[in-house]
């Protein structure tokens, strides 16, 4: 991908926030940007919005949901942040990690207030290095209906999700 500058370029659609790629994060930033009033446009590369999320089993860990205390699971950012850390053997970057393990677990239980995303814990299974059940996925634990649900989300808050659409170069 190349970067240029803008100079005297032309431009025949304006945008407040362009999103590239419509996997399950690119979706995620288009529906906080729309929530924040912004004009959204994703371009997608392939002709389907799917990412490799759509290959995984669309589980997130996440902690200090509002599913967690309804099973009665305590948990917080900080804990996850110490299981990630002894996962890793105390290689993953501190901040990065406490600043993920922060706002996953607010992240899922926004998705799923304000965007009707269907989040369950799942029961009965501790992801191995994790200390308490906070793996949290759709229904029927696929990626794909995962993020189904995003892309549904992103199209229904007003965002443009355009795919087949290839990004070459950005400018600034």
């Amino acid at each position: 991908m190349t970067i240029k500058a803008v100079g005297e370029a032309h431009f025949d659609v304006e945008t407040d926030v362009l999103v590239v790629g419509a996997g399950a994060a690119g979706l995620v930033a288009a529906l906080s940007a729309r929530e924040l009033g912004a004009d959204v446009i994703v371009l997608e590369r392939d002709p389907v919005a799917r990412g490799s999320t759509a290959l995984s089993s669309g589980l997130l860990p996440a902690a200090g949901t509002r599913l967690q205390r309804e099973a009665g699971v305590l948990d917080s950012a900080a804990l996850l942040a110490a299981d990630i850390q002894k996962k890793c053997g105390g290689l993953a970057d501190v901040v990065l990690v406490d600043a993920l393990a922060s706002v996953i677990g607010p992240t899922i239980d926004w998705l799923s207030d304000s965007h009707k995303v269907p989040f369950v814990l799942v029961d009965g299974f501790t992801y191995p290095g994790h200390s308490v059940r906070r793996m949290h996925g759709p229904p029927r634990r696929t990626g794909q209906e995962l993020m189904d649900h995003l892309y549904r989300s992103a199209v229904e808050s007003g965002a443009e999700v355009l795919t087949s659409a290839m990004v070459d170069a950005l400018y600034c």
